[in-house]
């Protein structure tokens, strides 16, 4: 009785059950690292500190109707996300770009948390989504097409924009 009434209220013991998935790298480094994030849907969050590695967290969400429909592909979507992250990594040059598969762009959307050397060279734009940049000492550039741009504790911010409201 308890599930039908969760039934009712979900539309389906699938949807309600959330399509989303997380992963976690991390990336030594020698000093500051320079991040590049070029992010098309999802929130961006880059937090300096006293470490001597770059960790990125990822959230990866899959729209709501998709997952409803078809559980089992979104989760093979998340999968395939987790199996190949969109980051690439060369000495201390670590870029995080869109998601590669076409097939999956239309679905997901992957928001980060990524903490860094706090002398790192940060440029971070997001379409849609939030930027959040604090506690970095290095260059900064950081951008939004469609959400809030917050600089906060970074000594050189370059540049910051968002949409006009």
């Amino acid at each position: 009785f308890k599930l039908a009434a969760i039934v009712a209220v979900l539309g389906s013991p699938a949807a309600a059950l959330a399509a989303s998935g997380k992963f976690q790298k991390d990336v030594a480094v020698d000093g500051g690292a320079v991040v590049h994030v070029s992010n098309e849907s999802g929130s961006v969050t880059v937090r300096g500190a006293d470490v001597d590695k770059v960790t990125i967290r990822a959230r990866i969400e899959i729209n709501e109707r998709m997952a409803a429909k078809d559980p089992v592909r979104a989760q093979k979507i998340i999968n395939g996300i987790k199996r190949v992250p969109p980051i690439k990594v060369e000495g201390n040059r670590i870029e995080i770009t869109k998601i590669e598969r076409r097939a999956y762009q239309k679905y997901a959307s992957i928001s980060y948390d990524i903490e860094v050397p706090r002398d790192s060279d940060i440029e971070v734009h997001s379409v849609s989504g939030n930027v959040v940049v604090s506690g970095v000492t290095g260059d900064v550039d950081a951008k939004s097409d469609s959400g809030e741009v917050t600089l906060a504790d970074s000594q050189s911010a370059d540049e910051a924009s968002a949409p006009a409201a």
